[in-house]
């Protein structure tokens, strides 16, 4: 490996409480008012990967100089410090401004959206002038659409969090399909214009090679998603939970599998964790009171940090996480990793979750009488649960590690960056 530290940027949405601590959200912000009038968090955790991996990274500064460009909601101007040897750009989330809401809610965007993050991010990259971009997360269009700006000479790593050009995210995203055309668009310009492309997903390297970029060149790098394994007791107060950072994820199925599940028991009690509309909410509220299982549900909100998150989910005995989309969600590896075992749905990859020893219960995405029947297997059979149990937390403690994923990222830069010399 070369000894000349490289510069490094990283493309990603993410918010945590050490980065909050260094922004200031002005009282009079239009965004920070409703949030405040409305009784919400003013702001949240979420996407947990990227902070477990600048946790990692902080003790590589030495080969790389790494330079953080993230958006925020909320913040007046771009706040530009270094902490830990790292090197953070924070700008204005251009999805605050009421035009980009109307433009979403309207099916207007096109391949100008987002104009003014654009230009905020090539004039820092620019000024950075780094050796390799590493966008980590593609369908966030609000900051990878800046890809398409950055000049040839520099090498860019899309990283896979999902694949919108995957048929199985058209058929279950509830996308319009003007809202599909232009999402799989853009990533797939995104995709053509990337050097390199993260993911070990087999499938989606196939779609991509076969109809997105024929000479697609893949690295091997994952997202750091892993949780520390958790194996103390708390006292439970719910049956199952389902959470998310936005429950508009597969809230409905989990209601409608809990459905079905109470018609044989009726004791049983769901706690659901996570941010939603009004909309949302409402139209949950609807079904729950059409299936008269109001009295046995608990709506937590979206709470304030990931601690938080896993502090409630670990109230519960058994998690309920079907999914429409990802192959495999980050909720369940968090839900094994606390040894709760999951009720989920059949993905191409919640299977793998059981190759070793079964850990998930698996039923048909829709199927939510038999998703039903797996959780009153859980309910009934103590033995069956704990064995469930103890098989999570084995699986959980034998996944590869936060800081092993982050020293492949910092191996894979090397590697791009003088391949090309």
């Amino acid at each position: 490996m070369a000894e000349k530290r490289i510069k490094v940027v990283w493309f990603c949405a993410y918010s945590d409480r050490d980065l909050r601590s260094h922004l200031s959200f002005p009282w009079w912000y239009w965004g920070n008012m409703v949030r405040r009038m409305m009784g919400m968090n003013n702001h949240n955790d979420f996407a947990v990967w990227d902070t477990n991996a600048l946790a990692e990274i902080k003790s590589m500064t030495d080969k790389v100089e790494l330079h953080v460009i993230v958006p925020h909601s909320g913040i007046a101007h771009t706040h530009e410090f270094e902490d830990d040897g790292i090197f953070y750009h924070v700008f204005w989330h251009e999805w605050d401004i009421i035009s980009e809401k109307i433009k979403r809610k309207f099916n207007l965007r096109n391949e100008k959206s987002f104009k003014n993050s654009r230009r905020t991010i090539s004039k820092l990259i620019a000024k950075i002038q780094p050796d390799i971009v590493h966008v980590i997360g593609i369908e966030n269009k609000f900051h990878s659409m800046a890809v398409l700006d950055i000049p040839k000479d520099i090498p860019v790593i899309a990283q896979l969090q999902t694949l919108v050009s995957e048929p199985r995210f058209k058929e279950s995203c509830g996308a319009t399909e003007k809202e599909y055309a232009y999402n799989s668009e853009i990533e797939k310009r995104i995709l053509q214009r990337a050097n390199y492309i993260g993911t070990q997903v087999s499938r989606f390297r196939e779609i991509i090679l076969r109809d997105i970029k024929p000479n697609a060149v893949f690295v091997n790098t994952s997202l750091a998603v892993n949780e520390p394994v958790i194996e103390d007791n708390v006292d439970k107060e719910f049956d199952f939970v389902y959470f998310a950072a936005d429950i508009s994820k597969a809230a409905d199925l989990a209601i409608e599998a809990f459905g079905e599940a109470i018609k044989v028991d009726s004791t049983l009690t769901l706690d659901i964790v996570g941010g939603y509309t009004v909309d949302l909410k409402k139209d949950l509220d609807q079904r729950i009171k059409e299936l008269g299982i109001g009295s046995n549900l608990t709506f937590e909100g979206k709470l304030p940090t990931h601690d938080d998150v896993i502090r409630q989910i670990r109230k519960s005995r058994f998690a309920l996480l079907p999914l429409k989309i990802d192959l495999v969600s980050g909720t369940i590896r968090e839900a094994m990793a606390c040894g709760i075992p999951v009720v989920t749905t059949i993905t191409p990859g919640t299977p793998e979750l059981n190759k070793k020893r079964e850990c998930v219960l698996l039923s048909e995405m829709g199927d939510h009488k038999a998703m039903a029947h797996n959780m009153i297997k859980l309910i009934s059979d103590s033995e069956y649960a704990a064995r469930l149990k103890s098989n999570c937390l084995m699986t959980a403690g034998e996944r590869i590690s936060n800081k092993a994923i982050v020293e492949k990222y910092v191996e894979t830069y090397y590697e791009c960056v003088y391949s090309r010399n």
